[in-house]
């Protein structure tokens, strides 16, 4: 490394260092795509390329002023003193032409905006720019979510779409400006470029935490969940909701809890409930109706989806994602032991399980019916309206009323979906209206209850509920004549059959793969048969309830 780089005092920010991502869009636009991978979907997760650490853990400022070679990005002392604090957002905004992008701007000598760093102890802390130096090192190391470092930090982990990404990337920078090993022979060692760094002096650790978080809300776009997240640090909500998002792998941000239990069984939880939520995989468009609980288990809708999961799961008096928190809100709260996480994750965990699952408990609820459209689009908040009335006939006693009209309330779904699903934007999609929508099914379920028809019920309903009765038919994205299905168009055609899917002969609502259990029409208490003509599939919870529903004598057996 070469002497001489500027010093950044604390405070002076420049224009050029926080304004985004800083590389000319055409070069991108030449690459095959610009702007913001906005869906969350097709991003390269550039997380494992530098390892966090805890900024507070020395607070021994330093008065480092040196230049950084690209070459100084491969292993060796200086990418040995990186990190980023454990706070931070995972590094998984930037699509494959984005990344290819910024290397190739920084080959061709064009501007970067400079990387913030912060010395503490024998830590070099990159305060701002994590995106664009990680994508250098991906190039400089060939890891671009799925080479030797991310591997280390996820081993078998790894999800098959990150692995896509990496190759794609891979692909687009081998085009662009050539692999590393080849590029640097071809420049020599001499003539390779030093990065544009900046450097914050002499500030604590509270400064510096201050300054990273003031960075990350201006030029660069840093969503409001995010900010809160950040800003909890070592919460139970936000290690728990980092857990789920991740099924476990990735940074362990629970590697700071004094109790063991909870370091042990927070990764195992994380990865136990993203499962309930993300498999089977979803692969559009959708050639099954046999769904996912939760959609697609890659992108910023994980973590979204995993923070108001938990928060509901535990009755947690916080705003949901959407909205900016308040000072007084649990998230705040430190969790050093990890017990509070431990029991966020416990209760999440047992809530999944009671919507879709195997286990004794579950309602094997269909998700291709309570929380897709008909185009094949997973609503998140159809699924968090689920749980949350799912947990009041729970709470209630009323579990027992819901499964005993079940096979007609999901028949009355099946031919109005706005009473779960377009029900969602005209009732409210958060805390605030959704004891409207749980309203409209709890009066569905009593309808049911007090032996009105399913006829009679929906015109009661849309008299109560006329939000209801408006909705019209989704539009199929790319439809016309003489034009190919679109994705959406293809995805309906599947989710056409679901009137014809398993049913349940216990309660007749619709059967799940993820949750029925294997049940003897002859009971073997009775001394009914194993063949398997004596055998059926039903949901988990009409079997445990089997024998107190037939002693009350109801349901269909």
């Amino acid at each position: 490394m070469t002497r001489g780089c500027r010093i950044l005092p604390h405070g002076q920010i420049s224009t050029l260092a926080s304004g985004g991502l800083g590389y000319s869009p055409t070069k991108a636009k030449a690459l095959g795509g610009v702007g913001m991978a906005r869906d969350g979907k097709n991003v390269v997760n550039l997380d494992a390329l530098i390892p966090r650490a805890d900024l507070f853990e020395q607070s021994v400022p330093g008065k480092l002023d040196q230049n950084i070679r690209i070459s100084d990005l491969e292993p060796g002392v200086t990418y040995n003193l990186l990190r980023k604090p454990d706070f931070q957002r995972e590094t998984a905004n930037w699509n494959p032409q984005q990344v290819a992008g910024l290397i190739q701007t920084f080959s061709d000598s064009d501007i970067i905006p400079a990387i913030i760093l912060w010395e503490n102890g024998t830590s070099l802390f990159v305060v701002d720019g994590a995106h664009r130096l990680s994508a250098l090192i991906g190039w400089v190391q060939s890891d671009f979510g799925a080479g030797t470092l991310s591997q280390l930090m996820f081993g078998t982990k790894i999800p098959d779409h990150q692995r896509v990404m990496h190759d794609q990337t891979i692909e687009l920078v081998r085009n662009a400006v050539g692999l590393w090993p080849d590029y640097k022979e071809r420049k020599g060692i001499s003539s390779l470029r030093t990065l544009p760094v900046q450097w914050i002096e002499g500030r604590t650790a509270p400064q510096a935490a201050r300054a990273f978080i003031r960075i990350n809300q201006g030029g660069t776009e840093i969503d409001a969940l995010e900010t809160r997240i950040l800003q909890a640090g070592g919460s139970a909500l936000a290690v728990a909701t980092r857990a789920i998002a991740r099924g476990g792998a990735g940074h362990r941000y629970w590697d700071h809890f004094s109790n063991e239990e909870a370091r042990r069984r927070s990764p195992a939880l994380g990865e136990e409930i993203y499962k309930l939520l993300y498999e089977p995989k979803l692969e559009p468009p959708l050639k099954t109706v046999e769904v996912p609980l939760a959609g697609i288990g890659y992108g910023v809708a994980v973590l979204r989806l995993a923070f108001d999961l938990v928060a509901l799961a535990n009755q947690l008096p916080v705003a949901d994602s959407t909205r900016k928190a308040k000072a007084t809100d649990p998230e705040l709260e430190k969790d050093p032991t990890g017990t509070q996480t431990l029991a966020y994750l416990r209760r999440t965990k047992r809530i999944v399980q009671m919507i879709l699952s195997n286990e004794r408990h579950s309602l094997g609820l269909h998700p291709a019916l309570y929380c897709y459209t008909s185009n094949g689009n997973f609503q998140p908040a159809a699924l968090l309206n689920i749980v949350a009335w799912v947990m009041r006939l729970d709470a209630t006693g009323r579990l027992e009323t819901f499964r005993r009209v079940r096979g007609d309330f999901e028949d009355l779904i099946l031919a109005h979906p706005a009473m779960v699903k377009p029900a969602v934007n005209k009732l409210g999609t958060g805390t605030r209206n959704r004891p409207r929508a749980l309203s409209l099914l709890d009066r569905a379920v009593d309808l049911l209850a007090a032996g009105k028809s399913k006829e009679e019920a929906w015109e009661t309903l849309i008299e109560e509920f006329p939000q209801i009765a408006v909705a019209e038919p989704e539009p199929e994205e790319g439809e016309g004549a003489g034009r190919p299905f679109s994705s959406g168009a293809k995805s309906a055609l599947s989710l056409s059959d679901l009137g014809a899917a398993p049913r349940c002969p216990l309660c007749q609502g619709l059967l799940h793969p993820n949750g029925k259990t294997a049940d003897h029409r002859d009971k073997r208490a009775d001394g009914g048969s194993s063949h398997s003509r004596n055998g059926r599939w039903v949901h988990p919870a009409c079997n445990g309830a089997r024998d107190k529903d037939e002693a009350k004598g109801g349901g269909q057996r």
